[in-house]
């Protein structure tokens, strides 16, 4: 739609390694903060750079000062949109439909001036320009990358003989989750890229994270100063991660994964409040019961708190709060183990034997309900509470388990030696040595 034009431009050029450096392959300092940086980002004032504007520029194969050279490339007229993306950022902030980081970062780009950006490199490797007598350009990552959303709703309509109409027209409601490095290309080169192509529907919900340190220190892939998934799951329970991750979520400040707080999460938290309600409620049945559950009208003020967890969890969810629903939820488990003290159903069965079947009833009641209202949080161990109750629901409603046999009840969580805590910092330290 006539927005790509080509432009000569002056571009990094390291004659020791005699090619065209990509942006990251260009190392300098930051013009805006002093702080060291790539050719294409800073990661300390989140400023969108050309490696033309660092300061003290290295190649980072050689280190030594690049050279520049002329070349031809082509160029996104990204200045074309700003209008249309003030307007867009306005009702995102208007509607509270980003995370505020989001909100803040936009409008400081907007502010400073969009600025056309080249959407060509001259690289050795990567997707071709498909353009006659530019093949051996390769396109821009930047542009590439989060233009894969639509080519994958292209290629799944091709596959499965779908339209994929409906991700793209105005209804559509959209949520785009990254880290805050990754803000600008959802907030303002994506959009600018979806309107170059007459498309209407623009990212509707930014959810952007801060960043998360491991051990107080940042994460470094390279310096093997990291926690890999394959390798925690081949020695913790999923939950267990997702329990920890969601409620120290660095959902509007930076957040700090620590193997003493998640051992002990798990064990407090997990075990020794979610596990522990699930466990003693189901044996207690089992044992006393013969594992069938007490047929009871569950009382009012039971099903008033379940009801309103299902609209506050809920709401949490559709506004991006996970850590909030998850914290939530669990003021709920700790009012359930309260309730399950104080009834004291252990002294019921012998002197009030009707209010203990309407205890354990309830506790039922609040168990089944909140293994269904963590499925999206926990889903592993909801599964596993489900199968013990033969819960089939899906309805995000509250719903009362019928009177019927227990299936086997296994505890939910196992505790972790805190003796591990010290194992996995040894680990850390030594893998990263």
């Amino acid at each position: 739609n006539s927005f790509i034009y080509k432009k000569t431009i002056e571009q990094t050029y390291c004659e020791h390694d005699q090619q065209f450096l990509p942006d990251r392959y260009v190392e300098g300092i930051c013009p805006h903060c002093g702080a060291k940086a790539r050719g294409d980002q800073c990661d300390i004032c989140s400023s969108v750079l050309e490696p033309l504007e660092l300061l003290d520029r290295k190649c980072k194969i050689c280190g030594n000062p690049p050279t520049t050279r002329e070349t031809e490339h082509f160029y996104f007229a990204l200045s074309s949109f700003q209008k249309r993306l003030e307007s867009y950022t306005h009702e995102a902030e208007k509607n509270k439909l980003w995370r505020e980081n989001a909100i803040s970062l936009t409008k400081r780009y907007l502010k400073e001036g969009l600025q056309d950006r080249a959407v060509s490199r001259d690289l050795p490797v990567g997707v071709s320009v498909p353009v006659e007598g530019y093949e051996d350009k390769k396109i821009y990552v930047w542009i590439e990358a989060v233009a894969g959303y639509y080519t994958a709703s292209k290629l799944w309509a091709k596959e499965t003989n779908n339209d994929d109409s409906t991700f793209w027209n105005s209804d559509a409601t959209s949520y785009y989750v990254h880290g805050k490095d990754n803000i600008p290309f959802h907030s303002i080169i994506w959009p600018g890229i979806l309107s170059g192509i007459g498309e209407k529907a623009l990212p509707t919900h930014i959810v952007s994270n801060e960043y998360m340190t491991l051990e107080r220190k940042k994460l470094s892939t390279s310096k093997n100063w990291a926690v890999w998934v394959p390798d925690i799951l081949e020695r913790y329970n999923p939950d267990s991660i997702r329990y920890f991750l969601t409620i120290n979520a660095p959902e509007s400040r930076d957040a700090d994964f620590s193997w003493k707080e998640f051992i002990y999460s798990h064990n407090s938290e997990l075990l020794g409040a979610y596990g522990n309600l699930v466990n003693r409620t189901l044996k207690f049945i089992q044992k006393s019961f013969d594992g069938i559950i007490p047929d009871k009208e569950i009382s009012s003020f039971i099903q008033n708190k379940v009801e309103q967890l299902y609209d506050e969890v809920g709401h949490c969810i559709e506004k991006f709060s996970f850590k909030q629903g998850l914290e939530k939820v669990f003021e709920v488990i700790r009012f359930s183990n309260k309730y399950f003290d104080e009834q004291q159903p252990w002294k019921q069965i012998y002197d009030t034997p009707d209010s203990c079947k309407q205890t354990l009833a309830n506790c039922v009641y609040l168990i089944a309900n909140l293994a269904h209202i963590l499925t999206p949080f926990l889903p592993f161990s909801s599964g596993k509470v489900k199968e013990m109750l033969n819960i089939t629901e899906v309805n995000w409603k509250p719903f009362q388990v019928q009177s019927q046999q227990l299936l086997s009840v296994e505890p939910l969580f196992e505790r972790i030696d805190p003796a591990r805590i010290e194992e996995e910092l040894e680990r850390l330290n030594k893998q990263s040595s």
